[in-house]
């Protein structure tokens, strides 16, 4: 079986290491920008986070001297406080910077959307344009194993069954009053990744999150890492099970 699983590294935890995860379970990582600012032992994708944040010609041509393989395309699009493009200006940045490099051998994941209706009609309206994908890069919050793989499959179905990539998800009530238990977000976590392993068209997948913290809304059991900075019992799993 390939290797899929995968850390998202957030940039602003700087009191921790990537290293923490360098074990043969996982095989890469990335950390929302072009930049590789780690030296740890696992295949970096760079993202072009959005055109608001970085130059694409710049990007373009960092990946070109990176030697990437692969690239993720803009975060959450369809959000205000994300990338907060449009799907005519993404579409229009994409065919002049980002798809040429399609044509170098460099693989394209499609923008990542958020587990909504506004984040699949966003990437709709952003494919039919005719920008070319190779998979698609998908996030999800929230709570059941099944209602997580049933949007999956729906955006794999609805988009021309193309690979996925799961680049965030964790198990959330986004109720800091009313959080999930730790025995819940286990359970949600054995039985979805149990799911994405065996299934085919799921290439590569990043749980949320790799850091000491999480907003309450979010639920520090979804943290791989402990108070201490070693990896929490999660992060022991997700690392060797």
């Amino acid at each position: 079986m390939a290797k899929k699983r995968g850390l998202a590294w957030p940039l602003e935890n700087t009191q921790d290491s990537p290293h923490l995860f360098a074990n043969a379970r996982l095989a890469w990582f990335y950390n929302w920008s072009s930049d590789n600012r780690s030296d740890v032992n696992l295949e970096f994708i760079p993202m072009y986070w959005s055109a608001n944040k970085e130059d694409p010609a710049q990007f373009a041509n960092k990946v070109r001297t990176q030697g990437a393989k692969i690239i993720l395309g803009f975060n959450e699009p369809e959000r205000r406080e994300q990338a907060n493009m449009n799907a005519t200006d993404a579409a229009h940045i994409w065919k002049k910077y980002i798809e040429p490099l399609a044509n170098e051998g460099i693989l394209l994941g499609s923008p990542s959307i958020a587990s909504t209706e506004e984040g699949l009609n966003l990437l709709e309206a952003f494919l039919s344009t005719g920008c070319h994908v190779d998979f698609l890069a998908l996030h999800w919050y929230g709570r059941g194993a099944d209602n997580f793989l049933r949007f999956i499959t729906k955006a794999h179905e609805r988009f021309g069954n193309k690979p996925v990539w799961v680049t965030e998800f964790a198990c959330t009530s986004w109720n800091a009053g009313h959080p999930v238990s730790q025995e819940e977000i286990n359970d949600f976590f054995r039985q979805a990744t149990t799911k994405l392993d065996r299934t085919s068209w799921i290439e590569r997948y990043a749980w949320f999150g790799a850091t000491r913290h999480l907003d309450s809304a979010l639920g520090s059991g979804n943290c791989l890492i402990d108070n201490s900075g070693n990896l929490s019992q999660l992060g022991q799993v997700y690392v060797n099970g």
